[in-house]
């Protein structure tokens, strides 16, 4: 069969990255070691399950320290990353690193990364440097992805020096999936996702935590606002300012993409299909730290689950990224 999936969640790694965090004595991602990784190695396993197209990203943070050192290794993955799209360019798009939270240096990057490499979004962290996103000292970054109506994956990270607070769990396991969660809720009381609604955000591993905890996640400054500068609000009063609060978070969180990585168990699946349609739902491996495993798991997790259709699967394997990245669709013409 014609492979005609986009798996969103993909991964490189090169040897000078692997290098660079050396220096700083960082030797994992999340638990995990830093994978070897080839181009050919993601070819190979794109064609094993059926995967037309995969959006390359680096999930690691850039800070070394020295703000020119960061962004000497952005403009060197986003070159590297460039290359390999140009190799294969109906198999590959780039999704491109910033030297966050250097934000003069991030603005300079998008520049490059769009205008010079024709990068096909960009990938950002829940958190850089432990400045989460959503703290207004990026808004200059979300304007200008905004006005480029930019398509931005989020992916989660953890201290690489910092150890599991549960011992005998990689933080990868559940610090990952926190950290999304984190950002999301400051992206949402901050009222950055208000203020840049054209910034098109995919987020990694099916959103963390934030499905379970969505009705715990508003902007309660109404609230405290009304409690602070007025009589004491009825029950009543108190109530209909939660459902608002409530209403608009439902709202943004709808707009929101999630992808499938290592995030197809039928439980998870069941409370993301609650908070967003499957046109909003995208196919992700996290290829090559998940090994082949994540691409089977992400494939056999969506076809088990009875809540999809065949329709809503053609449309989370392949479709629904297929309209966020265009350049990548007539591969997907192609294997119809």
């Amino acid at each position: 069969m014609t492979p005609y999936r986009i798996d969103v969640h993909h991964h490189y790694v090169t040897p000078g990255l692997v290098e660079q965090l050396a220096r700083v004595g960082v030797h994992q991602i999340g638990g995990a070691p830093l994978p070897a990784w080839t181009l050919e190695d993601s070819l190979a396993m794109m064609d094993r399950h059926e995967i037309a197209a995969a959006l390359l990203s680096v999930p690691v943070p850039l800070q070394f320290g020295d703000a020119a050192v960061s962004r000497r290794m952005a403009r060197a993955l986003n070159e590297f990353g460039a290359h390999c799209v140009a190799r294969a360019p109906e198999r590959f798009g780039l999704l491109a690193a910033l030297p966050l939270p250097d934000v003069e240096g991030a603005l300079a990057e998008i520049a490059y990364a769009f205008d010079t490499l024709g990068a096909d979004g960009i990938a950002l962290l829940s958190n850089h440097a432990g400045v989460y996103l959503g703290d207004r000292c990026f808004d200059p970054v979300f304007e200008e992805l905004g006005r480029r109506e930019a398509v931005v994956h989020v992916h989660p990270t953890a201290d690489p020096h910092v150890a599991s607070p549960v011992a005998g769990l990689e933080p990868s396991v559940l610090e990952f999936v926190f950290d999304t969660t984190r950002a999301v809720a400051n992206l949402i009381v901050s009222g950055t996702l208000a203020r840049y609604p054209r910034v098109r955000l995919i987020l990694a591993h099916a959103g963390g935590v934030v499905p379970y905890v969505r009705d715990r996640i508003l902007d309660r400054r109404p609230i405290l606002t009304r409690v602070a500068h007025g009589p004491p609000p009825s029950q009543a009063e108190l109530l209909g300012l939660m459902k608002t609060g409530l209403r608009d978070t439902r709202g943004q969180l709808r707009d929101l993409y999630y992808d499938t990585a290592l995030s197809t168990d039928e439980v998870v699946l069941r409370a993301v299909a609650d908070v967003a349609p499957a046109s909003h739902v995208l196919l992700g491996t996290d290829f090559p730290f998940a090994q082949d495993l994540g691409a089977s798991l992400a494939i056999e997790g969506l076809a088990r689950y009875g809540g999809f259709d065949r329709d809503d699967r053609r449309a989370i394997e392949a479709d629904d990224a297929a309209a966020l990245f265009p350049r990548l669709a007539p591969s997907l013409q192609e294997a119809a």
